[in-house]
């Protein structure tokens, strides 16, 4: 048995001596270099009305204050390679939406995957990405929205690097499940038993987006950075099938346009975002839904958005401040002058912290949303309605001071005081239509770290 073992290792090395190296790497490739990285956004968080039931937000506007909000979490997993000048990276992001399996006892939890795509770089010069991806610029934090260009798209796009100039192009598309974008009907099977699915109707939204962003260096290290931005919409024509009598109706192409711009200011932990925004035709109803009023072609002609905003930082030893609010005038294709389509809103909210201890701080927020239909009450007046809300948030934050220091685990204490026009914008079995004061007492948490979607603030 001995002889046996030390032939086979005599016979195992001669072997390795025979065998051909393996092949020498491409120049440039450092497979090496190659790292995974994990990054995550999330809140959670409960609360209760002080009246036996579970708190939920007052909002009565499209962004408001997210003081109360939801519960929503982001897992991100990329791999980054490096092959001499060319970086690149894959990016997946699975989001989990509320209510979650703890609090509702269901296991079939809602998920979403926002973010699956590959992107490559060459220097600071150029870089391309295919795949489905959030899209997005700067935010407002405390209204919880992106003003300008908020993108859910699957598609691609290129950057542009010249110097302190950036262009940047892109084109995606969406084909919503909805019966106005997509009909399967039954047909006999051709060659066969049975029938067959087909597609009857299939109307994709194209959308294209198009950045173009140049930064300055002002006086005593103050950085400023202006954007031009722009999107086109365009909508096929189809034919839909009546399930019930099997008439056929037409439904137009169409189109849209939105374009604005942003300014912002900074300096150290300083900053300020402005920006303006004006949408025409489809451009004003969101990629992800579709116009529920049209003019008498069937069309969003006529529709149309003006939007302002602005969002601001300040930092120091131990006060941080945030400000953000926007007013958006919005229109929709009817063409009658009352539509509830029709209406003007905004919100105002700021924030100020006070950093109590190395961990620990209290934020106090005060916030007013308004919004006014163009719709007609019985004193002939406009219906519109308001709230406004006063907030305690102590919290702990174990990296310390920082208005966007994350994680942070907060105690939450809202007051909202709602006027008869708000009310009125509920059902009569709803007790928000009959509570002008409404309290709220939480507990929540909200974190990010390491993604692409939120980068450091």
């Amino acid at each position: 048995m001995r002889t046996l073992f030390v032939s086979l290792v005599i016979s195992t090395a001669a072997l390795a001596e025979e065998a051909p190296a393996a092949p020498a790497p491409a120049p440039g490739f450092d497979i090496l270099n190659g790292r995974f990285e994990f990054g995550s956004y999330g809140r959670v968080g409960i609360g209760s009305d002080l009246a036996g039931q579970v708190g939920r937000t007052t909002n009565i506007v499209s962004h408001g204050p997210r003081l109360i909000e939801d519960g929503y979490a982001e897992l991100e997993l990329r791999r980054e390679d490096t092959f001499g000048q060319v970086k690149s990276r894959v990016v997946s992001t699975v989001a989990f939406f509320p209510p979650f399996f703890h609090f509702d006892g269901q296991s079939a939890q809602s998920i979403g995957l926002r973010n699956l795509y590959a992107e490559a770089s060459v220097g600071d010069g150029f870089s391309a990405w295919a795949g489905s991806r959030m899209y997005r610029g700067d935010d407002v934090y405390l209204l919880n929205f992106w003003p300008l260009d908020d993108l859910n798209t699957v598609g691609g796009g290129v950057r542009f690097g010249f110097g302190k100039t950036t262009l940047r192009f892109h084109v995606g598309m969406q084909r919503l499940d909805l019966p106005s974008t997509r009909q399967v009907v039954a047909n006999n099977n051709p060659v066969g038993f049975g029938a067959i699915s087909v597609t009857r109707l299939d109307r994709p939204r194209l959308v294209e987006s198009l950045k173009l962003t140049h930064e300055l260096d002002g006086p005593s290290g103050i950085g400023v950075r202006l954007s031009f931005y722009a999107e086109g919409h365009q909508l096929p024509s189809g034919v839909r099938r009546s399930v019930a009598t099997g008439d056929e109706q037409t439904l137009p192409g169409d189109w849209g346009v939105l374009f604005g711009g942003q300014a912002t200011v900074w300096h150290e932990k300083h900053f300020a975002h402005v920006w303006a925004r004006q949408t025409v035709g489809l451009a004003t109803t969101d990629e992800l839904t579709m116009p529920t009023t049209f003019n008498n072609q069937l069309t969003t002609v006529g529709a149309r958005s003006t939007r302002l905003a602005l969002a601001g930082g300040w930092d120091s030893t131990h006060l941080g401040l945030q400000l953000g609010g926007y007013l958006d005038l919005v229109r929709d294709a009817a063409i009658s002058d009352t539509s509830a389509g029709k209406y003007d809103e905004g919100a105002v909210s700021a924030r100020l912290q006070w950093y109590a201890a190395k961990y620990f701080g209290v934020a106090v927020e005060a916030s007013m949303q308004r919004r006014v239909y163009a719709l007609v009450d019985e004193s002939g007046a406009l219906r519109g309605g308001s709230v406004t809300q006063l907030g305690v948030m102590p919290y702990f934050s174990p990296l310390g001071h920082g208005n966007f220091q994350r994680p942070q685990l907060r105690l939450v204490y809202a007051l909202s005081l709602r006027d008869a026009g708000a009310r009125s914008f509920y059902g009569v079995d709803d007790p928000f239509s009959r509570r002008g004061v409404e309290h709220f007492v939480g507990l929540s948490v909200e974190w990010w770290f390491n993604a692409t979607t939120y980068p450091s603030r």
